[in-house]
């Protein structure tokens, strides 16, 4: 009977490990009012397999082209919970990177905001905001920060 116990606890333990390893680089945020630390930090791995063009559907928007390969599904999901009247998201890596947002609104990407490092800013409107961090070469990963920092 511990026998059976052992191998059905390894099982479990497998499983929960699998489910959480396959949603690891999805970090989900949750602001209400104000960031709090300001900055927040997230680190995660740019890239994929897919131009980020195709994902969004357009080449460029008002903040600039739409460029990169990532995954389909975005490497972080920031949720406001009211209106934010300043908001600035920033990536900071050794490589160039790219950032990809879609929301309430629509989709806003950039590629060289400050130097070589890509950045969104303005007024954000409450909903689930989905971040993408693209690599110029298809299937590279690149480590990065991302800093999101509002009006204190």
């Amino acid at each position: 009977m511990l026998s059976f116990i052992s191998i059905l606890s390894s099982s479990i333990a497998f499983s929960l490990t699998t489910i959480s390893a396959s949603y690891a680089h999805l970090a989900q945020v949750s602001l209400e009012n104000q960031v709090d630390p300001n900055p927040l930090i997230l680190e995660g791995v740019s890239g994929g397999k897919v131009k980020a063009a195709e994902i969004v559907q357009t080449e460029s928007t008002a903040t600039g082209f739409c460029n990169g390969f990532i995954d389909p599904q975005p490497n972080h999901i920031l949720e406001l919970n009211s209106f934010f009247e300043f908001l600035k998201i920033e990536v900071d890596s050794s490589t160039d990177t790219t950032i990809i947002i879609e929301g309430p609104g629509g989709v806003w990407c950039n590629d060289d905001s400050d130097n070589a490092n890509p950045a969104i800013e303005g007024q954000w409107q409450p909903g689930n905001y989905k971040i993408w961090i693209g690599s110029y070469q298809e299937d590279t990963s690149n480590s990065y920060q991302i800093r999101i920092m509002g009006n204190e």
